[in-house]
């Protein structure tokens, strides 16, 4: 089933593509969708995640014809006679059905990764604040912040069209590369709220550490340093984990790190079960001619070996985030807390929070989020900004 939005139609109604029939609809349905960027069924995250532009909307013929005027406004319905519509929408149903064929399982991923951007809901931005920070700054990221008459800001759409699915934002406010000290143009919808911020702890280190061994301390790099004697502190375990994950060799570690033996890397490789996983990926990619994270996302542009462990470890830890969010999302509506989800970072995710759920919503996050075939993470929850005054 796939169904047009009435966004991309300029109808009252959507429009529903159910085995070779059509219907106008005005329920909120769980089906792959077109036209509406914001929804997690979209059919355009699943075209990008395979790398491929998504098929055109509307056939390109009538497209070019009405290039003049805002599409968003043409009353399609009328303009483009019914057998043609319902022949388009074919093409584009069986498009889809080949590209969710072909990444598999995933499908189910995507949709349940996407779920929490497509609730996020605008956030109030601070004019006088916004001012003051565009008058210091040299950056343009800023003015994507430029708030309408309500003060509010709607958030941004999202893509995942990269080697390994990490977020970037294709349009609207530009909060992944908004810097942390002008985050104060953030503002609170709630009299006396505040904007808090939902971190993952140790993300990527968890991630390995747990598909190693089954489960995770609270404080991992403490841990390795522990079990290492005390060779080596947490500082060192840390900047050499990192150094490990994004591919760096045991040479150049030792010489950033310091004072840091072979020994005491080997220990940090097998406590990630570093030289398990390099061996299964090496074999993966030799057999199948690319890998995949460990929720099935294929991640064709890790040929080489110093990218297999980076690019498996970030793919599968993109899609913790999202589902561990949209789950906290849910544990936090189920309370009914007066908390809205406003912008994702990566592993952060932005709350507005009203002062009476504050003490509720630390609760729930220190509980941390269960990943289905992973296990425990810890999440953490900060104000999204704090003054240095």
């Amino acid at each position: 089933m796939l169904m047009v939005s009435r966004k991309l139609l300029g109808s009252p109604k959507d429009l529903v593509y159910d085995d070779g029939q059509v219907r106008w609809t005005d329920e909120q349905l769980d089906s792959w969708s077109i036209g509406d960027e914001m929804s997690a069924w979209s059919i355009s995250h699943v075209f990008e995640t395979l790398t491929r532009d998504p098929p055109a909307p509307i056939p390109e013929e009538y497209a070019r014809s009405m290039d003049g005027l805002a599409r968003g406004r043409v009353p399609w319905p009328l303009v483009i006679p019914p057998g043609v519509l319902r022949e388009h929408i074919a093409k584009i149903d069986e498009s889809l059905e080949d590209a969710l064929d072909e990444l598999g399982d995933y499908s189910h991923v995507l949709v349940r990764s996407r779920r929490i951007l497509s609730q996020l809901q605008p956030c109030r931005i601070d004019l006088a604040a916004l001012r003051v920070e565009q008058g210091h700054a040299t950056t343009t990221v800023l003015d994507s912040f430029e708030p309408g008459p309500d003060s509010m800001v709607a958030p941004p759409i999202y893509s995942h069209a990269t080697a390994t699915g990490r977020l970037t934002v294709r349009s609207g406010p530009r909060i992944l590369t908004l810097q942390r000290e002008h985050r104060r143009i953030l503002a609170s919808r709630f009299d006396g709220g505040q904007v808090m911020q939902v971190d993952f702890v140790s993300l990527e280190p968890r991630v390995l550490r747990l598909l190693a061994d089954g489960s995770a301390p609270t404080d991992i790099y403490s841990d390795v340093s522990t079990r290492l004697g005390g060779a080596a502190n947490r500082r060192q375990v840390k900047l050499a984990t990192l150094k490990l994950l994004y591919g760096s060799g045991r040479a150049g570690i030792t010489e950033d790190v310091g004072s840091i033996s072979p020994r005491v890397i080997r220990g940090i490789e097998e406590y990630f079960g570093l030289p398990r996983l390099r061996s299964r990926l090496q074999a993966e990619l030799a057999q199948e001619g690319r890998i995949r994270s460990h929720w099935g996302r294929s991640l064709p542009e890790a040929t080489e070996t110093h990218l297999l462990v980076s690019h498996f470890t970030q793919s599968t830890a993109v899609d913790v985030a999202l589902g561990g969010f949209g789950d906290l999302l849910e544990r936090i509506r189920g309370e009914d807390l007066d908390v809205v989800p406003c912008y994702v970072l990566h592993d952060a995710l932005l709350l507005d929070v009203h002062p009476g759920s504050a003490g509720r919503l630390t609760e729930i996050v220190d509980q941390g989020v269960e990943v289905e075939g992973l296990g425990h993470f810890e999440v953490s929850l900060s104000p999204a900004y704090v003054s240095v005054e």
